[in-house]
Formats: structure tokens, sequence, C-alpha cells
């Protein structure tokens, strides 16, 4: 059986289709082994020992003495060993690899007890140039990760880092291409927004919420038009990131982070003619968090978990006094009266809506050490985003509470990899994922219709967003990934294929609960009718917003 095994896997890729970007989730390590006069030694055993996890990969040294080891873990600290019958074992010790990077380490091995010379071996963990380099790209590890600073916690804040690379809005745009034409992947899954709706590019983007907390990611990979078979379906970058696993060794972290307007600077402004930059107004952000990590089973099966919660408030007060209408804080204050008493709707207050952002962030990943051939990762990834976004009042308009917009957003993300080695020439690189992204936007309080005034200069609002009544946008995405790899001497081999399904239910009909627009505050108070009025509603069934049928479905 374990000599078809690699023929079956070869044919269930051949059969597959080719369709989209694959990520780099892998390191890996290549050279060549020869004696001391350049010759090749076939057979030699090669065994690399990640130290913190006891994980081994082994392979041979083929005809020509060229050795593959692909599918491992980035990061280290590794130690290589390399022998052959009758010669001097080579060992290497303190070996880091980067994300999608295949390392190149070549050995001469010697007969007699002396010291070797002569060996090419570069081990310096910040050196991301070899010979299997496949373009321009950018790696953050993780000593850059907590060497540099985030005030936003998203992942722009560090793949920001790549020379071509700049923050446009909410999004990275890379090599001058819109952020939408980015490929996000963390750990081989989707967390780039597929449908595009969200500024910052990223699943839960809509709410201001970052897609994984960076406190849970090990490095960072961004690749820009790489000349790599496995790499292709995007026009910008090719943002991959793999997450922190368990060692033999039990760590964890616990961690606050707080920043008010005391600890952010002024507003823009001149400075040539004297400064005219302000405080900023009252805000508050908060986030708390941990990370523990270990073994389950030592040299076999690991853990790594965090959690994440935050808490942002900005508060938008307003002075009444500024406002330029014709009503005074009497006349809306019996307005708010008169629809509750009427209609049983609170409207909400109007001179300080604060603005709030609630987070909770859960990753759970298992790493298991089949054997020194087959190793398999799960993770499981858990986000919920909610955005409460009132209005803020100002000197022209006056905005009820309740007339903001409630956004709250929940992705579960679930991904299985597993890596696999064959012998001296074949190796094997299966990706499973699954991601599922519930935006649902939504009118803040109850079910009410949308209420404009015209009042003098000024203008009041309350009810309903017109534009929430029914906005909802439903994403399945599974992903599965497969590469088959043949080396043969200088040569290596791809067959393979990246398939994205999806399954997408976008539901969007303003006005579902009415707009009115009345001419003065005291014509709603008498009774007056509308002067204008517009509804929503579905032409396939009677249901009035989120759960209506649309006409297509992707």
């Amino acid at each position: 059986m374990r000599k078809f095994l690699p023929i079956l896997t070869l044919f269930i890729s051949l059969l597959l289709t080719h369709l989209a970007f694959s990520q780099a989730t892998t390191s890996g390590i290549n050279g060549q082994i020869t004696d001391v006069n350049g010759d090749p030694l076939t057979g030699a055993t090669i065994i690399v020992i990640e130290t913190q996890t006891s994980s081994q990969y082994a392979t041979v040294s083929d005809a020509k003495g060229f050795f593959y080891l692909p599918n491992m873990n980035p990061g280290g600290p590794y130690k290589l060993t390399a022998t052959f019958v009758g010669f001097e074992p080579f060992v290497k010790e303190e070996l880091y690899l980067t994300l999608g990077q295949t390392f190149r380490v070549n050995v001469q091995l010697s007969e007699s007890a002396t010291e070797l010379a002569g060996i090419v071996i570069v081990a310096n963990k910040n050196d991301v140039f070899d010979g299997n380099r496949t373009g321009a790209e950018t790696v953050i590890d993780k000593e850059k990760i907590n060497a540099i600073p985030s005030i936003s916690g998203d992942l722009n804040d560090f793949t920001r880092l790549t020379p071509q690379a700049s923050i446009i809005g909410d999004g990275i745009s890379i090599a001058g291409s819109n952020n939408r034409y980015n490929s996000v992947m963390i750990d081989g899954t989707i967390n780039n927004d597929v449908f595009g709706l969200a500024a910052n590019g990223m699943n839960g983007g809509q709410t201001g919420i970052s897609a994984i907390s960076y406190e849970a990611i090990d490095q960072f990979q961004v690749v820009i038009a790489p000349y790599d078979v496995r790499m292709s379906g995007f026009a910008g970058g090719g943002i991959n990131a793999v997450t922190k696993r368990g060692t033999n060794k039990f760590f964890g972290s616990a961690y606050f982070k707080y920043r008010n307007q005391g600890l952010a600077g002024k507003t823009p402004g001149e400075i040539d003619d004297g400064d005219t930059r302000e405080k900023l107004a009252d805000f508050n952000a908060k986030t708390y968090g941990l990370t523990l990590g270990g073994p389950i089973i030592k040299d076999k099966l690991f853990f790594f978990v965090n959690a994440e919660f935050q808490k942002d408030e900005t508060p938008q007060p307003f002075s009444f006094s500024d406002y330029t209408g014709n009503s005074t804080e009497a006349d809306l204050n019996s307005l708010a009266g008169f629809y509750r008493e009427a209609y049983g709707y609170d409207p909400g207050g109007y001179l300080n809506n604060t603005r709030e952002l609630n987070g909770t962030k859960i990753l759970t990943r298992f790493d298991y050490n089949i054997n020194k051939n087959h190793k398999l990762m799960f993770r499981y990834q858990y986000v919920y985003g909610e955005s409460v976004g009132p209005s803020s009042s100002n000197k022209n308009n006056i905005y009820f509470y309740n007339s903001g917009i409630l956004f709250p957003s929940t992705t579960h993300t679930a991904a299985i990899e597993l890596k696999s080695i064959f012998g001296s020439e074949y190796s094997n690189n299966l990706k499973l994922g699954f991601t599922s992204v519930n935006d649902d936007r939504n009118v803040m309080g109850d079910k009410f219709p949308g209420v404009t005034i015209k009042d003098g200069s000024g203008t009041i609002h309350l009810g309903g967003e017109v534009y929430s009544t029914g906005n909802q946008l439903k994403q399945n995405i599974f992903t599965l990934e497969d590469n088959f790899q043949i080396y043969k001497g200088n040569h290596v081999i791809t067959v393979g294929t990246h398939n994205e399904f999806y399954d997408i239910y976008n539901m969007f009909m303003r006005r579902a609960y009415g707009d009115y627009t009345f001419d003065s505050l005291s014509g709603v108070l008498q009774g007056d009718l509308a002067s204008d009025y517009r509804i929503g509603y579905s032409l396939v069934d009677d249901i009035r917003g989120d759960g209506s049928k649309v006409c297509c479905r992707l």
C-alpha cells in the first residue's frame, strides 16, 4: 500500500483543476551532500529536528547528492545532522527558517576526524535571501512583530513594511493596486473579504474589527509577482500568515492595551503661522487578552490558544447652542415624548451619541507529529465584531441615537493541513479550509420607519436608518489545495490544485420600514401628513428585510 500512496496522491492532484491563489504556510531545506573532492554522495542520511518540539524531518540524498526537506514549520531553531557510512557526521544547530523560504544548505563530509572546512551555509535567522527566492517578497517574523508598535492591532501595521505597500484609507495598496486585489491567507484559509465591501479588505472589516489578533501570528509573508506556479490569482500582493504553535515547554502571556485622548496626538493644523492643532475629543480604547501554548503529549501533540477582547468607546459630544435650526431643546424633548407615547418608539438622545466597537477573538491550534514523515495541523478561529454607530449631531443636523447603525459581524474559520514526505523523491501538502462570515447590518433600537424633519436651516433625523432595514451578507467559502512535488536532481516538478467554492447570500432592501419626510416639527406634533414617503419591498416574497429571497445566489 505504501508504494501506491505517492502515485494515488499524484493521481488525485491531476484530477483537480488549478483555479486560484495558492498560499505559503511552510518552509523547507534543500542542498547537496558531497565529499571533500566535490563528488556527490548518494544515500546520505539527513535528519532535521525542531528543538522546541522534537519534530523530525528525514530524507536521503539522491544519485547526484541532492536532498529535499519540504513542508517544514517556519521558525526554529532547527538542528541538522548529515551522515554517511565511512564519513564524519556533520551537525549544524541554530538554523532558522522564514515563511515561504526554501533554505539552501550544501555540506561536504570528510573521511577523517578533522574539522570540516568549505561548508557553504547561511544560518542568520534575519536573512531571507537565498538561492530559492521566487521574487520580490517581505517576511515579518515574530521578532519584528514584537518590536513594532501597533495602534489599531490590524495586520496592515505590519504588512506596510513592504516597500511597495502604502496605506490608503483603511486598506493597504500593494504595487499600486486597490486593496481588494490583494489575497490574504492565514494558515491556508481565506481572510480577505471576497465580496469586496470591507474597506480594509478583510473579513469583519465593515465593523472596523481586525481579522485576527497579531498576538497569535508567528510570521507574515508578503509576495509580489512571484514566479512560483503555486502562487497566483492576485493583482496586488499575496499576504500569507502562519499562527503560533505549541512547543514542549509551556508558555503564555497576558496583556492589556489602553489608549485615550491623552495618549494621542493633536488634530492636524497649521504650524507655520502658529499651532492651531487641538487636543482630540475624549475616547478610550481597551484591549486585553492572553495566550497559552504547550504540549498535550510531549514530542507528539501540541496546542496554542489565544483569546482577545476589545472595547472602544468614542463619545461625540454636541453643544445645542451651536444648532442653526428653528427648534429648541424643549421642542426636541417634546418630539421624542410624542413618538414614545403615540408609537411606543424610543428615538434615544441626541447630545452625546457615543460610538462603540466591541470585539471577541478566540483562536485554537493543534499540531500533531504523526511520525517523522507526516505532520498534521488543525486550527479553529472565532471572531466577533460589533459596531454601534450613532451619528453625531452638528450645527445643521440633529441625529437621535437610534437613527444610527448597529453592525454585528461573525466569522468562523477552520483549517486543516497535512504535510507529508514520501521517501527522498516525493512530498505532498494538503490543505482544507472553511470560512463562514455573517455581516448583519441592522437599525438601532426597535424596527421603525426613517423620519426626516425639516427645521428651518437645520434638519432632524430619527427612526430606523433607511439603508440598514434589510442589509445582510452571508459568505461560506470552502478551500481545497493540494501540491504534490517530485524531486529529480536539480529539478522540482510540482503538480497541484487550488480551488475555492463560494456560497454567498446578499440582501439589500432599502426603506423596508418606510421613509417619511415632514416639513416642520410642529406639523409632526399636529398630525400633518408627510410631504414625501417611500418604502421598499420584495417582489418575490412577503418578507420585509433580512431573510427575503434574492434573485440570484453566488
